[in-house]
């Protein structure tokens, strides 16, 4: 198998892992660029699932906390927003997501 190739399943794999990810908890379809949809969806994905364990599993955030945060998260549907936040510090990411513009948050509906 050739580089490319192998990097292109490795890819499809982590887009099945963030869509199945996506579906399971109620995180809306990201808006923006074609080309940018499916790499934001793995960031939100990493970034998200990366900041549950630092912030809950390893830190002091209750479950019940990390819902209410999570339903801020909803209505975060750019995808150059998490492709920007990629590299951020997952336990930023509450820092981060107030700091969000109105941009980044086309609807106030996180339940569309």
């Amino acid at each position: 198998m050739s580089r490319s190739e192998w990097l292109e399943q490795k890819g499809a794999a982590e887009q099945v892992r963030a869509d199945a990810w996506a579906e399971r908890y109620r995180m809306p379809p990201l808006e923006g660029a074609e080309r940018a949809l499916a790499w934001g969806a793995q960031c939100r994905h990493q970034l998200v699932t990366a900041a549950y364990t630092a912030l809950v599993v390893e830190g002091e955030m209750t479950d019940a906390e990390w819902e209410g945060f999570e339903c801020s998260l909803r209505p975060l549907t750019r995808a150059a927003w998490w492709i920007d936040q990629r590299d951020a510090d997952p336990q930023d990411l509450p820092e981060l997501a107030e700091a969000a513009s109105s941009g980044d948050r086309p609807t106030e509906n996180p339940f569309f």
